[in-house]
C-alpha cells in the first residue's frame, strides 16, 4: 500500500518531490508543488501559492481568498490531492505567526476537499523547525 494513500491532514515526509510525484500519478491524485525556497514572509507566499495552485485573476493576494480559492478549487476527475510544500523552513523559522496562519488555511482546504470526498493533505518537504506534525 502506498504511504500516500494513508495521507490525511498535514504531514511531514523526507520524500523527494519526484518521487511523491510519481506516486500520486500512480494513484490518480493531483500532485501541486508549493515551492516555498524563496518565501519568508506573508506576501511571498501568497504569490508562491498564487503560482503553485494557478489561481484565478480576482485573487486578492490576502489570507481570505487564500482560503476561498482553495475552497473552490478544481479538483474534478482527481482521486485524491497532495500539495508538495517543499523548502518551508525557512518561513516557518523567520515568520512563525504567518507560517501558522498559512498551515490553518492548508488545513482548512484539506478538511473541505475531504468532505467533497477528495483524500489526500498537504505534505511539508525538507528541513525546517521541530513541529508537532506527524511523520507520513
Amino acid at each position: 500500500m502506498s504511504a500516500l494513500s494513508r495521507l490525511s491532514g498535514i504531514r511531514r515526509s523526507g520524500a523527494s518531490v519526484d518521487a511523491l510525484e510519481s506516486e500520486a500519478d500512480a494513484l490518480g491524485w493531483r500532485a501541486i508543488v508549493l515551492d516555498g525556497s524563496e518565501v519568508e514572509d506573508r506576501s511571498a507566499f501568497l504569490e508562491a501559492a498564487d503560482e503553485a495552485f494557478a489561481l484565478p485573476e480576482w485573487f486578492g493576494m490576502n489570507w481570505d481568498a487564500l482560503e476561498e480559492c482553495l475552497a473552490d478549487l478544481e479538483l474534478e476527475g482527481a482521486e485524491g490531492i497532495v500539495v508538495l510544500w517543499a523548502a518551508w523552513g525557512t518561513f516557518a523559522e523567520v515568520a512563525p505567526k504567518d507560517f501558522a496562519v498559512a498551515l490553518d488555511v492548508l488545513a482548512s482546504a484539506v478538511r473541505g476537499w475531504s468532505t467533497d470526498g477528495v483524500r489526500g493533505g498537504v505534505l511539508l518537504l525538507g528541513e525546517g523547525p521541530d513541529l508537532d506534525i506527524d511523520v507520513l
